[in-house]
């Protein structure tokens, strides 16, 4: 027979095949040699950044000057009247007057705008907050991708011995003449197309490990650990939207701004007091002086801003109402995503069964019982369904980030 003609190239493609895998490994050895990450570390890298304090803290410095500025008293004025008559007795003289005005206020406006003050504070933290969970819904998408397509590529390597050890069996039977050059060639094909899918997997691999790198950079390549398959007990977490906390906030900023305003004729009052020396003649003479100067509000000064106030609470106060219905309807859809997957995965046979019908394929093939075919069948078959349980269990794994994305958990 042609079998021991067709075993130099036969080595020859192997060698290859085996040199093409170490060639794709090597990324993978080299992240073995850095740290070993969990996902809470990789989110807490991702937001130990002290440039996102320092961007807060510079938002709350501003927000209280603001209204520092807006609730500062005016300081007192300083005024001198000099008035000079000239002419002849008793006609001519002079007085000079000295008096400090300072103006106040009978309402406690200012105090009404101070309190808005700490919850300026809590909805820029809870606009921070929101920024944050977006950044860890983003790297643990990104974790999670790194974890899938490992799983995707230990699937492959599988493949690959198992179609390894086919060349083998072909090898034995070949050596007892009951081997074809088709058979060999067949196999040897059937390893180039898996060697080929574990290519791409790992071209996917890299572009996972660089969108993760965007937000956690480090100094040698990390290896990342972490069950790819979610937590059943993660449906039953609860936690409070940053979005909902910030409008929260503003609702209460509106209703003290309300507070303040409305009552103008309460504001801008000024009292004054002085002293006034006078001469006429040949009489010098000394007195004081007081002043009193209120407004005259005929009509409603505050209404345009009170109007204005009025209308961006009803928006908040709408907005919020709306935000809360479509947060409760999208939480109630993550869980119900999240719970079909669990259980969509949990009817899948163990893993431990995958592998059972290629073994009984590899016995009957070298016992000469069963076809090439039907063993290279049982191989892609007990790929692909491996290859089923990982993308439904990627599936699981990002509703469940959905649902922590929409409980707002890791936000603070």
């Amino acid at each position: 027979m042609n079998t021991l003609r067709i075993k130099t190239p036969l080595v020859a493609r192997l060698l290859a095949a085996l040199i093409l895998v170490l060639a794709v490994a090597l990324p993978e050895r080299a992240h073995a040699e850095g740290p070993s990450w969990t996902e809470d570390e990789a989110v807490e890298r991702a937001l130990s950044n002290p440039e996102i304090e320092a961007v807060l803290t510079a938002e709350i410095e501003a927000a209280r000057a603001e209204v520092d500025e807006a609730t500062v008293r005016p300081t007192p004025s300083l005024g001198v009247d000099h008035e000079q008559v000239f002419g002849g007795s008793p006609v001519a003289y002079f007085q000079t007057t000295a008096m400090v005005r300072q103006e106040f206020d009978f309402t406690p406006w200012r105090r009404h705008l101070r309190e808005t003050v700490p919850h300026r504070e809590s909805a820029l933290r809870a606009e921070t907050d929101q920024w944050r969970l977006e950044v860890a819904t983003a790297v643990r998408l990104a974790f999670y991708q790194v974890r899938y397509h490992e799983e995707r590529i230990a699937a492959f390597d599988s493949w690959i011995a198992r179609l390894e050890h086919g060349v083998e069996v072909i090898r034995k039977r070949g050596e007892r003449g009951d081997a074809s050059g088709y058979e060999v060639r067949r196999i040897e094909r059937e390893l180039d197309i898996a060697t080929a899918r574990r290519a791409q997997e790992q071209a996917n691999l890299a572009e996972a490990w660089a969108a993760l790198s965007a937000w956690t950079p480090w100094d040698a390549q990390p290896s990342l650990s972490g069950a790819l398959t979610p937590s059943d007990t993660m449906k039953d977490e609860v936690a409070t939207l940053p979005r909902l906390e910030q409008l929260e906030q503003r609702e209460l900023v509106l209703d003290a701004e309300l507070d303040a305003w409305g009552a103008p004729f309460g504001r801008g009052w000024t009292i004054g007091a002085g002293y006034r020396f006078a001469r006429q003649g040949g009489s010098d003479g000394h007195g004081f002086i007081l002043s009193l100067s209120m407004p005259l509000t005929f009509w409603n000064t505050d209404r345009p801003r009170v109007e204005r106030l009025r209308a961006e609470r009803a928006r908040v106060e709408s907005e919020l109402a709306l935000t809360r219905t479509l947060a409760e309807q999208a939480e109630h859809g993550a869980r119900e995503r999240l719970q079909d997957t669990l259980e969509a995965l949990g009817e899948l046979p163990a893993a431990e069964r995958d592998g059972e019908v290629s073994q009984l394929a590899e016995t009957a093939f070298g016992a000469g019982e069963g076809t090439l075919l039907e063993l290279l069948d049982a191989y892609e078959s007990e790929t692909e369904l491996r290859l089923a349980r990982i993308d439904l269990q990627w599936a699981a794994r990002r509703a469940a980030i959905d649902l922590q994305r929409r409980l707002g958990i890791e936000a603070e």
